[in-house]
């Protein structure tokens, strides 16, 4: 698969919005072989002196925001990209639009529309690198893939044949594409959680499924189910399996414990990332504060809130949070895990582990900052204020060069 972007941006902030948290380390670093996986097992903690990735606190670019007009205006962002010339890819699904901003913000381009044409979209969910010179754009209804130049000319439209879902992973060097497909909910399933599986699957280079990589623990779901029809919804706390790519591996990471297995070309099992992890229990507190969340998420839609009473009536909820929210990787192959909580005033951390798989440090960032790409000096992502209104943001990103003690 293609490498994430591997490009720069200057810094223009030296002040760190995420820095190492120096403890004394909990156990202790290991790494072993296990019929040819390398296991690499990591302390709960970090060392202040482990060598760090420090993010700075002001942004060297921002798009969008509370009194943004027209092309500014951002509704959905599902895919950004940092482009060679220091601008920026905007993925506005709520527009069906990709759009480009130069290095100084200014809109330069739009391309697309809503429609099923080419160079149309009718639900773009995804927004990826197809090589380093071409972006791609999935659209999850009418099942293909835009190709375009960095400029924003049309390519190439690829037809997915009988591929259902958004997971869009990324690309192998051979041209084929990687999948992540769930499963679909059966008519007669009992009402309760449950965790249907999640596939990765390989298309060819011309839209075609070839074969499946592999089977693993989907989205846990809440599942009401009764003669006449089934109902389903993501169970809250539940787990689930996130998927990442680059250069040539795919994480697979499921969060019912804090361990991420690599594969090589998405099929043999190269290594297994493990860390120290004393499971957090679930309190009746923190369903209310959940409760209450998906509440105003769903405050217009009478079925939905009389669904949620349902649901949280005959749910059994898991006595322990997952292990952590999810994972990303960035430019240089470093694995980042995100924490499954923010903090009360909504920071949340992330754990940053090297190319070998060494827990690296610890960094705090904003709550809300979706991250949707990180290269080597930097760190791009979409931030919702609590009004819900989107803006994208790029930080300036640094690496130390000081090996782990």
């Amino acid at each position: 698969m293609t490498r994430l972007t591997r490009l720069a941006v200057s810094a223009v902030a030296v002040a760190t919005l995420g820095a190492c948290r120096e403890a004394a380390p909990s156990g202790a670093f290991a790494v072993r072989d296990s019929s040819g996986v390398q296991i690499v097992s990591n302390p709960a903690t970090v060392r202040g002196d482990s060598g760090c990735v420090a993010v700075d606190t002001v942004p060297a670019l921002t798009i969008g925001g509370a009194d943004a007009e027209g092309p500014y205006d951002l509704l959905r962002v599902f895919g950004a990209l940092r482009l060679a010339d220091g601008g920026v890819a905007v993925l506005n699904a709520g527009t069906s639009e990709l759009r480009f901003f130069d290095s100084t913000v200014r809109h330069s381009r739009t391309f697309g529309r809503a429609g099923a044409g080419p160079g149309e979209f009718r639900s773009p969910v995804g927004l990826l690198w197809f090589g380093r010179d071409t972006l791609m754009v999935h659209d999850i209804t009418t099942k293909r893939i835009t190709l375009l130049s960095p400029a924003g000319a049309l390519l190439e439209t690829i037809g997915l044949q009988g591929i259902f879902g958004p997971g869009l992973l990324g690309r192998f060097d051979d041209g084929s594409f990687a999948y992540s497909v769930g499963s679909l909910y059966r008519p007669r399933a009992q009402t309760g959680r449950r965790r249907d599986p999640a596939y990765l699957v390989r298309a060819s280079r011309d839209g075609a499924e070839l074969d499946t990589l592999g089977s693993f623990p989907g989205w846990e779901s809440f599942v009401e189910s009764d003669a006449q029809s089934v109902m389903a919804t993501s169970a809250p706390f539940g787990r689930r399996t996130s998927f990442a790519v680059a250069d040539g591996r795919v994480f697979v990471a499921d969060n019912a414990e804090y361990r991420v297995r690599v594969y090589a070309d998405g099929r043999r099992l190269e290594r297994i990332i493990e860390r120290a992890h004393e499971p957090v229990a679930l309190t009746p507190a923190r369903i209310e504060r959940e409760k209450k969340r998906q509440r105003a998420l769903g405050s217009t839609s009478p079925q939905w809130l009389e669904l949620l009473e349902r649901m949280y009536q005959r749910d059994q909820p898991p006595a322990t949070l997952p292990a952590y929210g999810d994972i990303a990787v960035d430019a240089d192959g470093w694995l980042w895990v995100r924490a499954y909580l923010s903090a009360e005033d909504g920071s949340v951390g992330w754990d940053v582990f090297d190319a070998t798989g060494r827990l690296r440090c610890a960094l705090t960032l904003q709550s809300a900052l979706f991250v949707r790409e990180i290269g080597h000096d930097f760190l791009l992502g979409v931030l919702k204020d609590a009004d819900g209104v989107e803006q994208v943001r790029l930080y300036g990103l640094r690496r130390s060069a000081q090996a782990p003690s």
